[in-house]
């Protein structure tokens, strides 16, 4: 790709992204890795989890959407065989979001999200997981009910209107498209952004007035939908080039270039990673992996597995830093690493625990829990075991789980007085074990069952 300028042609643009594109698909999103989980459910929410991430990680819309539906079928299965086991509500819940996502456009199915969402709070009212159900059908609804008060304040605005009620309809419209976007209705949220850049445009009297404004906020909205929900460069990367060809005097002209400028740095260096890791795989090794056969570490990159490694690591860290925040193709390469260069011990034992790092930092507790057992499981000399070990004792006792929060916060004040987390784990150990109401139960089986530790009025007294 040739070197970014604002004066570039936007075909040369557009042909940047579009390479990057069809590069991305080559490396990423072609490794199988089974969890640690065990049973057959376990097994079916495993693969129908994997095949969810490898789905988020593809560059094309079309494919992602047919990936999804197929994990969406999968974790159907996964409930449909046992409606009431350990993993059939969390099946429920992510077959919520991706239901969200593969909505008719304009949102005329989101019942069935909700159903499921409903289930959850059926089967476990007081669980963690119920809350999160109760939460997304709160805010299903709150998006729904913002659509249509929005909608209906912009269609009331009538053809005559003032500039300040134009104005007014331009943000209730705004607010229509972001509440989609919430849905995961990415197209109908996208849809509603244009209707307000035609208006916006056939309103506006100058390069920088406040209808100038507001359709290169939407715009940029555009841009960053592509760029950041959908993780379609090449169809958002001449929606951001729009903005400052269009809007050269806002704020959001200012963003977008310099959002392309380091998006650009961020993507050449992935393509020549790419393209590196290309050059050292065996093709005969690559040819047996894609037909089903195990092929070890060595058959795959020889003497370079140490240099590929790093490599991917190189990859998973440019996906999910800034600009980029690309989780999906994030955890994909430190998946790729870890299943195709396990014998890298050092290298593969940091992406394993980068993994559950990212499912942490995104809420998602019990996958970043499951992944940190496979580090232990895979790595159980890994350098981050510490680290993981109270990461995990987080994780648990923010799904709830407080006895095995409090077993994990002991292990993680055992390992030594040295270590960056120990004075952490220490204070949630002598929190956990606090018996403030004299009844023989500790805060944490107190917080385990439910019930009080505080005094009551009557004891106290």
């Amino acid at each position: 790709m040739k070197s970014w300028t604002r004066t570039q042609p936007l075909a040369g643009i557009l042909a940047a992204g579009a390479a990057f594109a069809v590069a991305a698909m080559v490396v990423s999103g072609c490794s199988n890795v089974t969890k640690t989980l065990r049973g057959g459910q376990a097994i079916g929410f495993a693969n129908a989890t994997r095949d969810e991430e490898k789905a988020r990680a593809l560059t094309d819309v079309a494919m992602r959407r047919d990936a999804l539906s197929k994990a969406y079928d999968k974790y159907l299965s996964v409930i449909a065989d046992d409606p009431t086991g350990s993993f059939s509500n969390r099946a429920r819940y992510a077959a919520a979001q991706i239901k969200k996502e593969l909505t008719v456009p304009g949102g005329k199915n989101y019942d069935e999200a909700i159903e499921l969402l409903n289930q959850i709070v059926a089967t476990t009212p007081t669980g963690y997981r119920a809350g999160l159900a109760r939460s997304e059908i709160a805010a299903v609804n709150k998006n729904r009910q913002t659509i249509r008060d929005a909608q209906r304040t912009f269609d009331n605005t009538p053809a005559d209107a003032s500039d300040k009620m134009r104005l007014d309809a331009l943000e209730a419209l705004y607010e229509v498209g972001r509440s989609f976007e919430v849905l995961r209705d990415y197209h109908t949220s996208i849809e509603k952004h244009r209707e307000l850049i035609r208006l916006a445009d056939g309103w506006r009297k100058s390069d920088s007035d406040d209808f100038a404004r507001k359709a290169a906020r939407s715009q940029f909205q555009i841009g960053s939908i592509y760029f950041y929900r959908l993780y379609d460069y090449a169809t958002g990367w001449p929606e951001f080039v729009r903005v400052f060809e269009t809007y050269p005097t806002t704020f959001e002209s200012e963003q977008a270039q310099s959002l392309l400028k380091r998006a650009k740095v961020s993507l050449d260096g992935i393509l020549a990673d790419q393209e590196y890791i290309r050059s050292k795989r065996k093709e005969k090794a690559s040819e047996f992996k894609a037909s089903g056969r195990r092929v070890n570490p060595n058959e795959l990159y020889g003497v370079y597995g140490e240099q590929v490694a790093q490599t991917y690591l190189n990859i998973a860290q440019a996906w999910e830093r800034d600009p980029l925040r690309n989780l999906p193709n994030a955890v994909d390469n430190y998946r790729q690493l870890v299943e195709d260069l396990w014998n890298q011990g050092f290298i593969a034992s940091d992406a394993m625990y980068q993994i559950g790092r990212l499912y942490q930092d995104n809420g998602e507790y019990e996958n970043a829990i499951e992944a940190y057992d496979e580090l232990f499981e895979r790595f159980p000399q890994a350098f981050r075991r510490g680290e993981a070990v109270y990461a995990q004792a987080v994780c648990y006792e923010t799904i709830r789980e407080f006895e095995i929060a409090y077993r994990q916060y002991q292990a993680a004040a055992s390992l030594g007085t040295d270590t960056p987390f120990f004075r952490a784990a220490e204070q949630k150990v002598r929190q956990f074990e606090q018996d403030e109401d004299g009844d023989g139960l500790k805060f944490y089986q107190e917080q385990q069952a439910g019930t009080s530790d505080k005094p009551s009025s009557a004891t106290a007294n």
